[in-house]
Parts: structure tokens; sequence; C-alpha cells
């Protein structure tokens, strides 16, 4: 996977590297409730002050922290953050990587999600020599678990997992062979 600077677009949408004209849009997802409803509670993006995460954020490099976070835009408007995107746990020599996505409430249903994880497939299969991506989603998320299976993704296993809450998570594991 290239290093530095990634962009991943499609015809609906941009996915690119944070900048500092997106806290705002940073902090509106972090105070959609709805949205980490269903997200591990240690994610990057709600640790510390919107400036601190920012900067975490914006830190990153997919070589060294094995982890990206990157935004998504609507191509209509590249100004506006509605989501995120998020590559993690990469394993170059294992040929393996997980990716996950979160957006504001009020995009939920309209189809970004299933664009978005297919936008990120076709750029690991372009860009990687990956041959699996993984998945992790909670049981009650089936809207997530749904958008996987629409993308080619197949359900694994049910375990538990640390997701930073009191106690282990069960999580359903999806699998994707590039």
């Amino acid at each position: 996977m290239e290093q530095g600077m990634m962009r991943i677009e499609n015809e609906r949408f941009l996915i690119r590297n944070l900048e500092i004209c997106d806290l705002e849009g940073l902090k509106i997802i972090r105070g959609d409730e709805k949205v980490y409803r269903y997200e591990p509670t240690f994610l990057m993006e709600i640790q510390g002050t919107p400036e601190d995460a920012l900067e975490a954020i914006r830190g990153m490099n997919l070589y060294e922290s094995r982890q990206c976070i990157m935004g998504v835009y609507e191509k209509t408007d590249t100004s506006h953050l509605v989501g995120l995107a998020e590559f993690y746990d990469y394993k170059p020599s294992g040929k393996v990587i997980s990716l996950g996505y979160r957006f504001l409430s009020q995009y939920w249903g309209r189809g970004i999600a299933t664009s978005c994880i297919q936008a990120m497939i076709d750029y690991i299969k372009n860009h990687t020599d990956v041959q699996l991506i993984t998945a992790h989603v909670l049981p009650d998320n089936m809207a997530s678990s749904r958008c996987l299976i629409k993308n080619g993704f197949e359900y694994l296993v049910t375990k538990e997992e640390d997701w930073g809450y009191d106690s282990p998570s069960v999580a359903d594991v999806y699998t994707f062979d590039c």
C-alpha cells in the first residue's frame, strides 16, 4: 500500500486523509450519539479533545501504526465530512487488513456504506497485495452486516473481542477473499 497521503474515489465518494479544515466535521461526527452505538470505545477519533483526535489521526501512517482513518465526502460536496473510513490491523507479511466505517446518522439508509465499502475493496485490490480483508460487526448492527454481504463478504464466526467496554463484546467476523 502506498505510504503517505491516500485518496480513494468512486463515482459517488471521495475518501481522503483528514485535514485541519475537517475539525468541525469531526466534532459533528463525535457528537452524533447514534454513530457510536455500535462502535468500540477506544476509537481514535473519540479520544481526548477533537483537536487532539484530529492531530493523532493525521499522524497515522498505515505502515507504521497499521491503521489509517480517512474522511468520507460525497462528490457533490467534498468539503462536508459525512463519515470516516478506516483500514486497521494491516499485516503486510500476512497479506491481511481489516476495514471499518462510520457515518453521520442522517446519511444512514442511502447506500453510502455499501458504496464506501466497495471503494475500499477496490483500492485494496488495486494498490496492495492483500489477500484477505476482515470486518468486525456487533451482531445487533444488522445494517452494517447487510452492507458487507452486499459487497461479497462472508460471515466467518461470532466471537468475543475487546471493544473497550467493561467486558468483552460479542462480534461477528466477516471476510472477503481478494
